[in-house]
Protein backbone atom coordinates (compact mmCIF):
# COMPACT_ATOMS: atom_id res chain seq x y z
CA UNK A 1 0.00 0.00 0.00
CA UNK A 2 2.53 2.40 -0.90
CA UNK A 3 1.32 6.03 -1.89
CA UNK A 4 -2.06 5.11 -1.59
CA UNK A 5 -4.16 7.89 -3.36
CA UNK A 6 -7.88 7.32 -1.45
CA UNK A 7 -10.64 9.33 -3.05
CA UNK A 8 -10.80 11.05 0.36
CA UNK A 9 -7.24 12.60 -0.11
CA UNK A 10 -7.78 13.39 -3.98
CA UNK A 11 -11.30 14.94 -2.79
CA UNK A 12 -8.72 17.20 -0.15
CA UNK A 13 -5.97 17.81 -2.76
CA UNK A 14 -8.34 19.12 -5.62
CA UNK A 15 -9.67 21.63 -3.18
CA UNK A 16 -7.06 22.66 -1.96
CA UNK A 17 -5.21 23.60 -5.30
CA UNK A 18 -8.74 25.40 -6.01
CA UNK A 19 -8.13 27.36 -3.04
CA UNK A 20 -4.96 28.16 -3.32
CA UNK A 21 -6.13 29.52 -6.85
CA UNK A 22 -8.82 31.54 -5.12
CA UNK A 23 -6.68 32.90 -2.75
CA UNK A 24 -3.80 33.81 -5.28
CA UNK A 25 -6.85 35.56 -7.61
CA UNK A 26 -8.20 37.32 -5.29
CA UNK A 27 -5.27 38.50 -4.14
CA UNK A 28 -3.97 39.71 -6.84
CA UNK A 29 -6.63 40.20 -9.74
CA UNK A 30 -9.49 40.49 -8.30
CA UNK A 31 -10.86 44.53 -7.12
CA UNK A 32 -14.77 43.94 -6.55
CA UNK A 33 -16.50 44.61 -4.08
CA UNK A 34 -16.95 40.72 -2.44
CA UNK A 35 -12.79 40.73 -2.50
CA UNK A 36 -12.63 40.91 1.05
CA UNK A 37 -15.65 37.49 1.98
CA UNK A 38 -14.58 35.71 -1.57
CA UNK A 39 -10.59 35.68 0.47
CA UNK A 40 -11.81 35.46 4.22
CA UNK A 41 -14.38 31.76 2.89
CA UNK A 42 -11.08 30.94 0.56
CA UNK A 43 -8.77 30.86 3.13
CA UNK A 44 -11.04 29.14 5.64
CA UNK A 45 -11.39 26.12 3.10
CA UNK A 46 -7.83 26.25 2.54
CA UNK A 47 -7.01 26.02 6.15
CA UNK A 48 -9.58 23.03 6.67
CA UNK A 49 -8.66 20.77 3.75
CA UNK A 50 -4.79 21.10 4.65
CA UNK A 51 -5.72 20.34 8.22
CA UNK A 52 -6.81 17.32 7.51
CA UNK A 53 -4.77 16.58 4.82
CA UNK A 54 -1.73 16.86 6.91
CA UNK A 55 -3.20 15.11 9.75
CA UNK A 56 -3.87 12.27 7.47
CA UNK A 57 -0.41 12.40 5.75
CA UNK A 58 0.64 11.83 9.62
CA UNK A 59 -0.76 8.83 10.43
CA UNK A 60 0.91 7.87 6.62
CA UNK A 61 4.11 8.95 8.14
CA UNK A 62 3.51 6.84 11.25
CA UNK A 63 2.50 3.52 9.04
CA UNK A 64 5.53 4.14 7.13
CA UNK A 65 8.22 4.76 9.47
CA UNK A 66 6.62 1.86 11.33
CA UNK A 67 7.56 -0.87 7.67
CA UNK A 68 10.95 -0.09 7.69
CA UNK A 69 10.89 2.79 5.22
CA UNK A 70 12.35 5.76 8.22
CA UNK A 71 13.35 7.85 5.16
CA UNK A 72 10.27 8.17 3.57
CA UNK A 73 8.53 8.27 6.78
CA UNK A 74 10.28 11.50 7.96
CA UNK A 75 9.91 12.84 4.59
CA UNK A 76 5.68 12.37 4.89
CA UNK A 77 6.19 14.04 8.22
CA UNK A 78 7.71 16.80 7.33
CA UNK A 79 4.97 17.20 4.21
CA UNK A 80 2.63 16.95 6.74
CA UNK A 81 4.45 19.45 8.88
CA UNK A 82 4.25 21.90 6.34
CA UNK A 83 0.63 21.12 5.56
CA UNK A 84 -0.63 22.19 9.10
CA UNK A 85 1.88 24.95 9.44
CA UNK A 86 0.49 26.34 6.35
CA UNK A 87 -2.91 25.46 7.57
CA UNK A 88 -2.69 27.31 10.91
CA UNK A 89 -1.62 29.97 9.11
CA UNK A 90 -4.14 30.30 7.08
CA UNK A 91 -6.73 29.83 9.45
CA UNK A 92 -5.13 32.62 11.33
CA UNK A 93 -5.67 34.93 8.42
CA UNK A 94 -9.17 33.98 7.79
CA UNK A 95 -9.92 34.54 11.46
CA UNK A 96 -8.20 38.25 11.29
CA UNK A 97 -9.78 39.35 8.18
CA UNK A 98 -13.52 37.88 9.10
CA UNK A 99 -13.40 40.72 11.98
CA UNK A 100 -12.12 43.15 9.93
CA UNK A 101 -14.59 42.37 7.61
CA UNK A 102 -17.37 42.08 10.67
CA UNK A 103 -15.99 45.59 11.57
CA UNK A 104 -16.24 47.80 8.75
Amino acid sequence: MRGQLTPLRMILVVLTVAAGFIVTYTLFLDSSTLKLPLLVSSLAVLSISLGILGFALAGTAVRVAESGRSGLGIATAFGAGLCVLVAAGSLAGAIVLGILAAAS
